[in-house]
């Protein structure tokens, strides 16, 4: 199961990396993405893109506090993705829809199979304790 965290870290960390990089371009006026995108939706990407940071290090350090990071990560992605879908309908681009899925279905993924890692690493610490 190491080497799925490790992955699961890396994976984080570039998504993470893509978002800062991506969205401070666009804030920074430096990129103009070619569609219409609003500068909320473009600040909270870069902010959750260095929260993905931060839960990569402490999915690749295998931290208890990493579940926590992957479970909000994925919960504010899908409350975005909500929003998005109902109440930014008709005014939000394909591009901005499909990115906040994509990033959804990862985080819950990822949160899952962290949750499950961390539960077998608990039932491995009670099995050498007795």
């Amino acid at each position: 199961m190491n080497t799925i965290t490790k992955i699961i870290a890396i994976i984080a960390i570039i998504i993470g990396l893509m978002a800062v990089i991506t969205g401070s371009r666009v804030l920074l006026g430096v990129f103009d993405p070619g569609y219409k995108y609003f500068l909320t939706l473009v600040s909270y990407n870069v902010i959750m893109g260095a929260v993905s940071i931060v839960a990569g290090i402490l999915i690749w350090k295998q931290s208890s506090k990493a579940v926590l990071f992957s479970g909000v990560i994925a919960s504010f992605h899908i409350i975005v993705f909500l929003l998005l879908v109902t109440v930014f309908s008709d005014i939000i681009s394909d591009h901005s829809i499909s990115a906040m899925t994509f990033r959804s279905v990862v985080w819950i993924i990822f949160t899952f199979i962290i949750w499950k890692v961390n539960l077998k690493l608990e039932e491995r610490e009670k099995t050498f304790k007795n």
